[in-house]
């Protein structure tokens, strides 16, 4: 089954990624002409832009089924597809065509590639990675075989499942020596050094953040490495385990929901007490203290 790879912007896929019971989604080009790339039933890539200012390969993070082309208004493609074009209400559709394309909400015509399941990848696939040729210069899309198709929904999927899988048989992962210091002793301590040698799930967190983003920064106080220190910076975070290890039982999983994304001196300060502050309690006490 062949497919297709389309550009398309954060803005866009992360709104779509986070909304819920969206049955079929427009993507919109300014080109009314048929699209004859794929037939019914076959798969759409979602190639993301990096932000402003990221440097660095662009990564395909999901991917749909093609449905049909249509061409229609832009206000008819509102009343159709309404959220599934990509934003929260109808003027903020209609002001993004009328900038991009300058389109007449009423008269213009656009183009609309209908797609439905649409399915955020568990794993950011980086096209060079899996022998894909892909172009920074290409910026709308490309036609791809069938085994280019495949080897991208093996990448984004499967390989999250394995990894999961590796996970659960191995010990869960915890992320600083701050564990030592809980009740269990020496137990504890053992475990933390067992679980540490397995950094899956820690790339697996940091992907799905820069997956939703675009780049790093502290879930707590914003603090970006690379706006700081510049290329020394790039891809550095900290993973944060919300779920202290004295607290997990022996079969414990740690899953990619239960770590937090921070920065060096948040994460210090959620182990200054014991219990451990939680996200939220350290940044309440950051805005308490930033309003004085």
């Amino acid at each position: 089954m062949a497919g297709y790879i389309g550009v398309t912007s954060r803005k866009w896929f992360t709104f779509l990624s986070s909304y819920n019971g969206i049955n079929e989604v427009n993507f919109w080009r300014k080109n009314t002409n048929s699209f004859n790339v794929l037939k019914q039933g076959e798969p759409f890539f979602f190639l993301v832009k990096n932000e402003k200012g990221v440097r660095g390969e662009r990564a395909v993070l999901g991917t749909a089924t093609y449905e049909r082309f249509v061409r229609l208004s832009v206000n008819e493609a509102w009343d159709r597809y309404h959220n599934g074009n990509g934003d929260e209400v109808r003027e903020e559709f209609i002001n993004r065509m009328n900038d991009m394309f300058e389109t007449d909400a009423h008269t213009g015509e656009i183009g609309g590639i209908i797609l439905s399941d649409f399915k955020a990848f568990d794993n950011p696939v980086y096209l060079s990675e899996i022998g894909v040729a892909f172009k920074n210069s290409v910026v709308s899309g490309k036609g791809i075989t069938d085994t280019e198709s495949n080897a991208i929904m093996e990448y984004g999927f499967i390989k999250q499942r394995e990894t999961v899988k590796r996970l659960a048989e191995a010990e869960s992962i915890g992320f600083t020596e701050d564990d030592e210091g809980f009740p269990e002793g020496n137990r504890v301590l053992k475990q933390h050094l067992i679980r540490e040698r397995n950094p899956e799930v820690i790339n697996l967190a940091k992907g799905r953040f820069l997956q939703m983003h675009g780049k790093y920064f502290c879930e707590v106080c914003g603090f970006d490495f690379v706006e700081h220190y510049g290329e020394i910076g790039e891809g550095y975070i900290e993973g944060h385990h919300t779920k202290p290890v004295s607290e997990m039982g022996e079969t414990g999983l740690t899953m990619v929901e239960d770590i937090a994304i921070i920065c060096s001196n948040c994460h210090r300060m959620l182990h200054r007490k014991r219990p451990w502050l939680s996200i939220s309690e350290l940044k309440q006490i950051l805005n308490t203290v930033k309003s004085r």
